[in-house]
């Protein structure tokens, strides 16, 4: 003799996740809507990838800028510590690899530049990315300026002369 067992009371009595158990594989709209969660959550995910990309180079190509800067200047001081000479220059670090990465400097002890004639010498240094390759810095290329001043002291010139 059979015995017959009616699982339908079994089952109604049983959680969803008892339920569930016995099942080997996802239904076509549960595969949906997880394809439709994880899409919607990429796109801004790289949208915020690629903004910070974008700040990571602006960051770095402002680092170089100002490395460039402080090298130039701290070459144009020494100059200025050993022969006092005012001038200007100009040109770009091609050497280093960075074409279109120029730069401008400008000494002198005049005193509308700020100086004071054979005492105090304005040194100022700009680099920038020439972005249109006309050498000219024009105001919507990314820069960098920094200034100093220079005092003429017997020992720099002691100190520089062999």
């Amino acid at each position: 003799m059979h015995r017959y067992h009616s699982h339908t009371a079994n089952e109604a009595n049983q959680s969803p996740a008892a339920r569930q158990q016995g099942r080997r594989a996802y239904s076509l709209l549960e595969l949906v809507l997880a394809i439709a969660l994880v899409g919607g959550t990429l796109a801004p995910a790289m949208s915020l990838i690629r903004s910070g990309l974008e700040l990571s180079e602006t960051t770095d190509q402002k680092a170089l800028l100002a490395n460039y800067a402080v090298s130039k200047i701290e070459e144009h001081l020494a100059i200025v510590a050993a022969t006092w000479t005012s001038g200007t220059a100009s040109g770009n670090f091609a050497t280093d690899g960075f074409s279109s990465l120029r730069y401008e400097v400008t000494r002198s002890d005049a005193v509308a530049d700020g100086g004071i004639v054979d005492e105090l010498m304005h040194v100022q240094v700009t680099t920038f990315f020439d972005v249109d390759g006309d050498t000219l810095l024009d105001a919507d290329e990314p820069q960098c300026h920094y200034r100093t001043k220079i005092g003429k002291f017997a020992s720099y010139e002691s100190i520089a002369s062999p």
